[in-house]
């Protein structure tokens, strides 16, 4: 058993979520400075299922048309797009149009939609290339699928994404219904360490 390959295993077992992971972790950093705010969360969890378009059709392909697929061709060009729309993101993650009268964050959106149907597509193509290989290296892809997970967390550790610091505020505060009267109450915000 070649040390190399094994390597290789992991890593390309790493690359199979690793983006949307590193995106999770990021979510501190990110939902303060787009228009959605905390509903980002909600609309990037509908985002990634609708993606699962994607292995569907690849599913559809091999039990309807077996053979017709090429997998590798299929790996290269999920990689191809995965890469695409992460160095997108990279730009774009803050541009937002209008939708609706309403400020979006569209490139947003829709690069997570892409980057999606990679992590979800390579559910069900990396396996089946991987089968190829002699089975101890199944072992070593699973743990680098597992270290896809990890690695963005540990990132955003040390990072120091989610590191929060509470600031004193006032805020005008109604006592009751019937005056008009108010007055000033401390309130705390969270600000999230850029």
């Amino acid at each position: 058993m070649s040390l190399l390959t094994h390597l290789l295993a992991c890593l390309f077992g790493t690359g199979s979520w690793v983006s949307i992971n590193g995106l999770w972790v990021e979510l501190p950093l990110l939902v303060p400075q787009v228009p959605e705010g905390w509903f980002l969360p909600s609309y990037l969890s509908v985002l990634i299922q609708a993606a699962n378009v994607a292995p569907l059709f690849v599913t559809l392909m091999h039990r309807f048309r077996p053979g017709i697929l090429n997998e590798m061709a299929v790996i290269y060009l999920i990689m191809v797009l995965g890469v695409g729309a992460s160095f997108l993101l990279g730009f774009f993650w803050k541009e937002t149009a209008l939708v609706g009268g309403v400020p979006r964050s569209v490139a947003l959106l829709v690069l997570t939609f892409f980057l999606a149907v990679v992590d979800c597509t390579s559910s069900v193509t990396f396996l089946p290339f991987m089968m190829r290989l002699p089975p101890q290296y199944l072992t070593t892809y699973f743990i680098g699928e597992g270290l896809s997970g990890l690695l963005p967390a540990l990132v955003a550790l040390i990072q120091g994404v989610g590191v929060v610091h509470c600031v004193s505020g006032t805020k005008l505060q109604n006592q009751t219904f019937n005056t008009s009267n108010g007055s000033a109450a401390s309130e705390l915000q969270a600000q999230y360490q850029p």
